[in-house]
């Protein structure tokens, strides 16, 4: 069952066993923009307040910050092999498709990068 959705994304339990992940509602062409996502960026005891309180759903922003991705940014699974890439701006985390995504299809984005190694979860 579908949690959340816009005209091209849902959000639904992932069949990985990754919990909730983001879906294609229409085919995704190679190099689109899948969203753009604001950022809510802090520091400091803020920063590790959101981590606590956020644990596995914020990313490490520049060298000292925590941020927390809007929209449906922070719930996009990880997978050394993406179908997706994202690149930080300033305030925005933005998702592009690196290759054509179906109908249907889990969106998955690489948590380290090109780094393929050093999540803290087990990998299934």
């Amino acid at each position: 069952m579908s949690i959340g959705t816009t005209p091209h994304l849902s959000v639904a339990e992932s069949p990985t066993g990754a919990g909730r992940g983001v879906f294609a509602r229409r085919l995704i062409a190679a190099g689109e923009e899948i969203e753009r996502c604001p950022m809510l960026i802090v520091d400091g005891e803020r920063a590790e307040a959101l981590s606590l309180g956020a644990d596995g759903y914020v990313f490490g922003w520049g060298s000292d910050s925590t941020a927390l991705a809007l929209g449906y940014g922070s719930l996009y699974n990880h997978s050394y092999a993406p179908n997706a890439e994202t690149l930080e701006t300033p305030e925005e985390l933005v998702i592009t498709a690196l290759r054509p995504i179906g109908e249907g299809e889990e969106i998955f984005i690489n948590y380290m990068g090109t780094a393929q190694d050093g999540v803290w979860f087990d990998l299934l």
